[in-house]
């Protein structure tokens, strides 16, 4: 396991917390010095911003690519140790990010040359730099001109360093971030330097519940829902534990109850992940449809094979002709190879499967929390679905993660918007939704699937 992903992983993750609270909600671009594996850069870019990540060593800059694109991100990642000419020959940008940094150059280099860096690199922002000092003189090398792990002493030696290089700003220490690497530095301070004076307008993490045109217009990547509103349109179940039901929460909550017990008697026959799929096998959309009890007309919908990942809906652009969607040339294989994890027939390997995924995550949920932020594919993704002053999101990825957050009686989450679709759809623009404008579906079928789907709870599955 890697140095930040690994034994740093808390601290990392309160200094995404920390920039979080602090962000100039202006802010639009961000460059970050000596990235690591990417993990806070990717933050940078799920908070809206353009962001910019440079790492010299060459495993961690690789480490960095694979999390940026197994988190969607659009953060871009250099693979160049940079120079003082180098930052000199940067743009400006309104945030900066220079973390555990400095004392390496100054360990490599020299303190003098490191005070130039940090000074450089403050040119650069125009709105804000987020600093955190090493608070030990091993890790530079030399006697710096500061108590060690002293915070006021460290801040005012460098808040000196940038007054008497003619600098205007502000600083505050706004967080400690655990270290513990060696023991003898147990935290880190994160010192905002800001441009402005005054606390300006920080980031807002938008809420299911706000404007359409805010969730539309933000450039914030992220959401807060609360978990009693979050379906799934594809196999028409719900996650909130309090009248509704979902196969995945319903075999979480099982698991807990083992792990709380301390029993050792699990057998797959016996879980009610097992007589799901034994008693749950539709085919294609409409059997799914009767075995929720509705009986509206959803048009071509119903003829839609359920075995494989295919999307339908009237709100999604077509993926292929109908033809080739009920004919099967178009269907996209699951993984793994075998038939969908949502219905039966399921193999038992398969579900067990299932299961060892699920308990893993207890496990792990259970001991560090849901920290979306620094985990590969870390967020539940999906889409809100709007109806009136009513909301629902429909999850598109991480339908195991968010049943055992429902298991373990989380209320609410972050999530992420899954990119390539509209993030809000609203039912009152159904004549504006692509497979209503082409004449696939009629108006009245639309809104049959909106409504059918916006209301589901999975009760009808119970088993």
């Amino acid at each position: 396991m890697s140095y930040q992903l690994g034994a740093r992983l808390e601290g990392v993750r309160q200094n995404i917390n920390l920039i979080k609270l602090h962000l100039d909600a202006s802010a639009k671009t961000a460059i970050d010095i000596g990235c690591n594996e990417g993990v806070v850069t990717c933050s940078l870019d799920s908070f809206g911003l353009k962001a910019f990540g440079f790492e010299s060593e060459k495993k961690y800059a690789e480490t960095a690519d694979t999390f940026q694109i197994h988190n969607f991100s659009q953060a871009e990642i250099c693979n160049i140790a940079l120079s003082l000419d180098d930052i000199e020959q940067l743009p400006e940008v309104d945030v900066v990010l220079f973390l555990s940094v400095n004392q390496q150059l100054a360990k490599i280099y020299s303190r003098e040359y490191s005070e130039k860096f940090l000074l450089e690199v403050f040119k650069k922002c125009t709105k804000q730099m987020f600093f955190q000092p090493c608070m030990i003189y091993e890790k530079y090398g030399e006697v710096q001109g500061f108590i060690e792990n002293d915070i006021n002493s460290a801040k005012e030696y460098f808040d000196n360093l940038l007054y008497e290089a003619g600098e205007i700003f502000t600083s505050q220490v706004v967080g400690l971030s655990v270290n513990g690497i060696p023991p003898s530095e147990p935290y880190r301070p994160l010192i905002l330097y800001s441009r402005t004076i005054g606390r300006g307008q920080t980031i807002k993490i938008p809420s299911i519940n706000d404007t359409v045109s805010l969730l539309r217009d933000t450039s914030v990547k992220l959401c807060n829902v609360e978990l009693d509103k979050c379906i799934s349109s594809r196999d028409m179940q719900a996650f909130s534990k309090d009248g509704c039901w979902h196969r995945f929460v319903e075999m979480s909550t099982y698991l807990l109850s083992m792990v709380q017990e301390k029993r050792n008697d699990f057998i797959y026959e016996n879980t009610p992940l097992f007589h799901y799929y034994e008693k749950v096998r539709p085919s294609v959309f409409s059997e799914l449809w009767t075995l929720t009890g509705k009986t509206e007309d959803i048009g071509v919908l119903g003829s839609m094979p359920l075995n494989k990942y295919v999307s339908w809906m009237p709100w999604f652009e077509p993926a292929d002709t109908v033809e080739n969607i009920t004919s099967g040339i178009s269907e996209q294989p699951d993984i793994p190879e075998w038939d969908s994890h949502a219905f039966g027939p399921v193999a038992k390997d398969a579900g067990l499967q299932e299961v060892d995924r699920l308990y893993k995550l207890l496990i792990k949920i259970s001991n560090e929390g849901y920290n979306p932020e620094v985990n590969y594919d870390g967020f539940i993704r999906g889409y809100i679905m709007r109806r009136g002053s009513e909301s629902r999101f429909s999850v598109t990825a991480g339908q195991h993660r968010l049943a055992i957050l429902a298991a373990l009686n989380y209320k609410t989450c972050l999530v992420k918007f899954q990119p390539g679709m509209g993030r809000v759809i609203d039912v009152a623009e159904v004549e504006t939704w692509p497979m209503v404008k082409n004449g696939i579906y009629s108006k009245q079928q639309a809104l049959n699937i909106f409504n059918g789907i916006f209301d589901v709870n999975g009760l009808s599955f119970s088993v």
